[in-house]
């Protein structure tokens, strides 16, 4: 029998001699859910409070023209009225958190609300899925269902199906061949689905359910990385919380005997020193057939990101790590299982990717500077309004990050619970030494460490009681939220204007397809453009200029586009969006793209098939043409 077994199987003397012991630690969470009886009427005027301030929101939002959003994003073309739709939101849910009585559906209803005012702008707004990505991820999903085969060599996510397999499932299920209104709601989505695995981790983070819902309250108003899009990341991400959530309710307690050697019992008093509770808080037994169904349920979970995701399953190894050295994961099976599935999936199923990007893979592993500060540096860079938005984004996360130090600090003088969520905060820092991911790598530790961060950040302004936080915690609680809320109106959305498109640039893309015979190349000046959700694998991609900073770019020429025409001709797409890339980071100098339309789209062989208010497109002669 091995030692998991065994623990899953604990005799019920030695159960509830667990349980006793948990109890007289004063560990386990407190069940109450404070003193005296809410009148109905504060719960009813607080539900309509939520009422109101979604209806004036989304009423709000619909106003909004998108024309008018500029270099800084929604926050310039918001209407008053929206904020302060926002500000009810915030106050009705502080108010339910202090309510004597704890009311869940209430609590429950209060974040949905702030949900959708915060999270749902773009779908409300544009009414189109934002990111080109997500039009990207729809094609590749189109493409696996059509042919039912994977083609490794064709692009990185045919090595990594499972998300887009899901969606081809869902579309065959469903007979919904166009998932485009899918991809639109995909933030909100995924954020509700998020609050069940969130809610069960911060529990079992936290001293009590009213911290547990202020934490994930938090987790909302911070989460401006914007991955919650129609992505592997999102999909990869809710399994990550939900395994976290399972491990932490389910197998609790030490991997090994912690009287076995000196590191297990140096370590055993170092954790208990540090944090009496955190060891045993939520410790469960589950019966042997429950924990067999939990095992298998963790295991199928750690599989489908490994199947999904590239980043995602290497960042659950230090959170796992992180649990079991602090006694909160009893199952070294799964931090095994955790190493051996994403190393053998790139070894094997990925192999084509692995060889093909060695390279850009490993030459920079160890590399700490190149992977922070280098990547830091070439995305603090591009317009003054882009500018504006990247240092507010460092300033809310030093904020948060601030505010998650004085809760470890608080933590240990109150004897609460904070070390697992301190130490799994910073476990993911491990892979910062791996490789830069794309430039993506802080954001994503980031988004990685929130669900952790945000528990910590909640108690300096929580009381360790099951009460409410009480009128000046609640008052402080309260303006951090409208700080933290506004912030991330610029953080979330200061790409708008290239982040987001219209309807027009849809058009002009179908219009490229119809144009553009099957196998044609096609260009896009700055790669920001919503194709691929169809055909994906039908054509051959290009781009003059990627849409990152590029301190110094060259200007475009029209040479660059005439080489890639040179053999069979060429179709090149300019839209807005692409423009809008172009200024606010800086991936062409400043008016170049238009200088670029203007010089390029007269010369010979250059022939406009199609225009619109939103682009262009022309087809490009091939070996006649001799600029």
């Amino acid at each position: 029998m091995t030692h998991e077994t065994a623990a899953a199987t604990v005799p019920r003397t030695t159960r509830d001699a667990l349980y006793d012991d948990v109890r007289r630690a004063g560990a386990k969470p407190p069940a109450g859910t404070g003193s005296g009886l809410t009148p109905a009427w504060r719960i009813g005027a607080l539900g309509a409070l939520g009422a109101v301030s979604l209806i004036l929101g989304i009423w709000s939002l619909s106003t909004v023209d998108p024309r008018q959003i500029g270099g800084s994003g929604l926050i310039g073309a918001l209407p008053p009225t929206y904020f302060v739709a926002l500000a009810l939101s915030l106050v009705g849910f502080v108010a339910a958190l202090n309510l004597p009585r704890f009311n869940a559906v209430l609590q429950t209803w209060q974040i949905l609300v702030t949900v959708l005012i915060l999270h749902g702008a773009d779908p409300i707004i544009h009414g189109l899925p934002r990111l080109e990505a997500s039009y990207r991820h729809l094609g590749i999903a189109d493409t696996i269902a059509q042919s039912g085969q994977l083609d490794p060599t064709l692009d990185a996510y045919f090595n990594w199906p499972g998300f887009f397999n899901l969606l081809g499932m869902l579309s065959g299920a469903t007979g919904v061949k166009d998932l485009m209104g899918v991809a639109t709601w995909a933030p909100v989505g995924v954020n509700i689905i998020l609050l069940a695995p969130l809610l069960a981790l911060a529990t079992k983070l936290t001293a009590h359910r009213r911290q547990a819902w202020a934490a994930v309250w938090l987790f909302y108003l911070t989460s401006w990385v914007g991955q919650d899009y129609l992505a592997p990341q999102a999909y990869a991400f809710v399994l990550l919380v939900t395994l976290i959530a399972c491990i932490l309710s389910s197998f609790t307690g030490w991997a090994w005997r912690t009287d076995r050697n000196r590191f297990t019992v140096a370590l055993a008093r170092i954790v208990g020193r540090l944090d009496t509770v955190s060891p045993r808080q939520g410790l469960a037994v589950p019966s042997r057939g429950n924990a067999a169904i939990l095992v298998v349920v963790c295991s199928v979970l750690l599989f489908a990101m490994t199947a999904s995701h590239q980043l995602t399953p290497f960042a659950a190894i230090p959170i796992l790590a992180a649990l079991m050295l602090t006694g909160r994961l009893r199952l070294r099976f799964l931090s095994v299982l955790a190493v051996m599935l994403p190393v053998g999936w790139l070894v094997f199923p990925a192999s084509a990717y692995l060889q093909g990007h060695y390279v850009e893979l490993f030459s920079s592993f160890g590399d700490i500077g190149a992977n922070t500060f280098g990547t830091l540096s070439t995305r603090v860079s591009g317009s003054s309004s882009h500018m504006f938005v990247v240092y507010t984004r460092l300033a809310e996360v030093a904020l948060l990050w601030l505010l998650a130090a004085v809760g470890a600090v608080v933590g240990r003088r109150r004897r609460a619970p904070w070390l697992t969520a301190a130490v799994c905060a910073l476990a993911v820092l491990v892979l910062v030494p791996v490789q830069p991911y794309g430039g993506e790598l802080l954001l994503r530790l980031y988004l990685f460490s929130l669900p952790f961060t945000v528990c910590l950040a909640v108690l300096p302004l929580m009381s360790d009681k099951p009460n409410g936080p009480g009128l000046r915690r609640g008052i402080a609680l309260l303006l951090l939220g409208a700080v933290l809320a506004t912030t991330t109106i610029v953080t979330r959305y200061g790409n708008d204007i290239m982040e987001s498109f219209t309807t027009h640039e849809i058009a002009l893309v179908n219009r490229l397809y119809e144009t553009a015979p099957a196998g044609s190349v096609l260009i896009e000046a700055v790669r920001n453009t919503p194709w691929k959700f169809q055909h994906y694998s039908g054509y051959d991609y290009r781009a003059l200029a990627p849409a990152e900073p590029r301190p110094g770019a060259n200007p475009l020429t029209c040479e660059a586009a005439n080489q890639i025409a040179a053999r069979s001709g060429a179709y090149l797409i300019v839209t807005v969006s692409q423009l809008h890339a172009a200024e606010l980071r800086g991936s062409t100098p400043l008016g170049d793209l238009q200088n670029f339309v203007a010089t390029c789209g007269t010369s010979p062989g250059w022939t406009r098939v199609a225009e619109n208010d939103d682009g262009v497109i022309f087809h490009i002669e091939g070996a006649r043409n001799g600029n």
